[in-house]
C-alpha cells in the first residue's frame, strides 16, 4: 500500500468527473475556502496480495455482523410468539431486557425490524415452521432486499491486518466516485497493466453479466433480490417499478446523485424506475398503502408504492409524524405493504455503533475472526473505564459528528455534533489512521469496503488532513486507486 503523490492529472478532469455524475466535488471548508472532494494526481498503489487480504476481512466482517445482528434480535422479549401476544402498541420491552431498548430504537419498530431480518434468507421460511417459538405472525413467507453496504477499515498495509472502524449498512455513500470515477480515471490514466487493475466490480454486481466460455454469468443484485422478492410476493408484476427517494434538504447534491446511480443501475438491470423526494412520499389513510405524490394538491394523481430505496436514515424516520402508520403497512405481506430497501433491520442492528461492542463480545477471544476487529465497549462500562486511548462514538452518528479521539488521557480531535445527544456512545480501542506526507501535510486514509449483496465489491478511499482528519467526515477528499501501478 504506497501513496504516489505525483500520478497523472488529466486534462479536463473535473468536467470529466461532472459528467459521470460527481455533480457535488466542491466542498467549503469552515473557513469559507472552497476544496476539491476528489484529488487530482495523488493515488493508491496495492499489490493483489494486500487485496485479496481486504477482500477476506470484508467476507469474514460481514459473517460476523450477521451473528451479532441473530443475537441482538434473540435479545428482543418480541421475539416470541407469546411477547407478541401482548399486542402491537403494548409496552414490554426495557432496556434491561431487550437490547434493542438499550440502544434507543422505539419499541413499536421492533416487531418489523425482527422480521426483516428473518425474511432476508428463504431458509427461514422453513425455519419458522420448525421453531414455534420464531414463527412471526404473517401467513406467507417474505422478503426483504439488502442492497449495499460499506465497512470502514483501518489498514496500512500488506501484514497490518484491516480493523473494522465501523459498519455504513444502510445508507453508504461516496458510491458514485468508487464505483464509476475512480473506474474511468483507471482507464484514461493506463497506470496499470495487472489483470485485476482495480479492486472494483460494484457496477457489475449490482447489474449482473452474461456468461463467458468457461465462466458463469451473474444475474446482478438488483434482478437477484427482485426475482427473490416476486417469489414471496407473487401478485407484483414481473418488472416491479421501484422508487428511489433523497432527502432534498441535503443542499450539495451528493444524496441525490448516489440514488440517481443506483437508480441507474436498476434500471440498466431491467426495471422501471421513479426518481423522488421523501416529502413526496404519502400515506392513504382509508387505503392503509404508502404513496406516491408528485407535488401537494395533486392527490388524485398519487400512486401506490411497492417497493422502494430510500437513502434516508431509519433512525429519523421511525420518530417523525406517521412513522407507526409506515411500520404497520410492513407488517403483513398479504396487505401488500410496501418493500423498503434497506430494510429496517440494517440501521437497527448493523447501521449503528452499538454492533461494535456486541462483536467484540461475541468474536473478541476468536484468533482468526476476532483479529479485524478493535475492543469496543459501551461507555457506561467498567472495561470501558480501563481503556486511556480510545475513539468515543455515538451509537447514533455519521459523518463524524461528535466522535472523540483520546490518547493516553487526553484528547487529541473531537468533532462536536447534534448526534449523542441521547447519551448513547461506545469506546473503540484506538487505532490512528496511517500517516502519508502530501502538499497539504500529513493525511490519514481509510479504506471504505464495499459489499453488494453481501458480497465485497470493491475499494473507495477517503482521505483527511493533519489531526483533525483522524476522524473522517464529509470534508475528507476521496482518492482513487490501482493495483500493482506502473513503476
Amino acid at each position: 500500500m504506497r501513496r504516489i503523490a505525483y500520478g497523472p492529472v488529466r486534462d479536463g478532469w473535473r468536467l470529466t468527473n461532472f459528467s459521470l455524475g460527481l455533480t457535488y466535488n466542491d466542498t467549503e471548508l469552515p473557513d469559507g475556502t472552497m476544496q476539491s472532494y476528489w484529488q487530482e494526481g495523488p493515488y493508491y498503489d496495492f499489490t493483489a496480495a494486500e487485496i485479496e487480504e481486504l477482500e477476506t476481512a470484508t467476507s469474514v466482517l460481514y459473517e460476523m455482523c450477521i451473528e451479532a445482528g441473530e443475537w441482538m434480535v434473540k435479545q428482543c422479549p418480541r421475539r416470541t410468539v407469546e411477547g407478541r401476544k401482548r399486542g402491537y402498541f403494548a409496552s414490554i420491552c426495557t432496556p434491561e431486557t431487550c437490547f434493542l431498548a438499550k440502544i434507543g430504537v422505539p419499541e413499536y419498530t421492533h416487531e418489523q425490524i425482527i422480521r426483516t431480518w428473518y425474511d432476508g434468507d428463504p431458509e427461514t421460511w422453513t425455519h419458522y415452521d420448525k421453531d414455534p417459538d420464531m414463527r412471526l405472525p404473517m401467513q406467507t413467507p417474505d422478503f426483504s432486499p439488502t442492497v449495499y453496504g460499506r465497512f470502514d477499515l483501518w489498514y496500512n498495509g500488506a501484514g497490518s491486518g484491516p480493523k473494522l472502524l465501523e459498519f455504513n449498512a444502510q445508507t453508504p455513500t461516496s458510491l458514485v466516485e468508487a464505483a464509476v470515477v475512480q473506474w474511468h480515471w483507471m482507464d484514461q490514466t493506463a497506470l496499470t497493466d495487472h489483470p485485476w487493475r482495480q479492486w472494483n466490480s460494484i457496477h457489475e454486481r449490482l447489474v449482473g453479466w452474461e456468461a463467458v466460455p468457461g465462466e458463469p454469468g451473474d444475474p446482478g443484485a438488483w434482478r437477484r433480490n427482485i426475482n427473490k422478492l416476486r417469489e414471496a410476493r407473487t401478485w407484483l408484476p414481473e418488472k416491479p417499478k421501484i422508487f428511489f427517494a433523497y432527502e432534498t434538504s441535503e443542499t450539495s447534491g451528493e444524496d441525490r446523485m448516489n440514488v440517481a446511480y443506483l437508480m441507474a443501475t436498476a434500471e440498466e438491470a431491467g426495471y422501471p424506475v421513479e426518481l423522488i423526494a421523501m416529502s413526496q412520499i404519502g400515506w392513504d389513510v382509508a387505503g392503509d398503502r404508502v404513496l406516491f405524490v408528485p407535488s401537494p394538491g395533486q392527490e388524485h394523481l398519487a400512486e401506490p408504492i411497492d417497493v422502494i430505496f430510500m437513502l434516508y436514515p431509519w433512525e429519523w424516520f421511525w420518530h417523525e409524524e406517521g412513522g407507526k402508520a409506515f411500520f404497520r403497512n410492513m407488517a403483513d405481506p398479504e396487505k401488500r405493504g410496501t418493500v423498503w430497501i434497506e430494510p429496517p433491520y440494517k440501521a437497527a442492528l448493523l447501521g449503528n455503533k452499538a454492533l461494535l461492542p456486541v462483536l467484540w463480545m461475541l468474536f473478541g477471544d476468536d484468533p482468526e475472526r476476532g483479529k479485524y476487529l478493535l475492543p469496543s465497549y459501551f461507555a457506561e462500562s467498567s472495561a470501558a473505564a480501563k481503556l486511556t486511548s480510545y475513539a468515543k462514538k455515538p451509537v447514533w452518528g455519521r459523518e463524524g459528528g461528535s466522535v472523540t479521539l483520546v490518547r493516553d488521557g487526553v484528547p487529541i480531535t473531537g468533532q462536536p455534533s447534534e448526534y449523542g445527544a441521547d447519551g448513547r456512545y461506545i469506546v473503540q480501542e484506538l487505532r490512528e489512521l496511517p500517516s502519508f506526507e502530501s502538499l497539504e501535510g500529513t493525511v490519514h486514509p481509510v479504506i471504505g469496503s464495499w459489499l453488494i449483496d453481501g458480497e465485497p465489491a470493491g475499494m473507495g478511499i477517503r482521505e483527511g488532513v493533519g489531526t483533525e482528519g483522524l476522524v473522517t467526515t464529509n470534508t475528507c477528499n476521496f482518492l482513487p486507486h490501482v493495483i500493482e501501478g506502473k513503476n
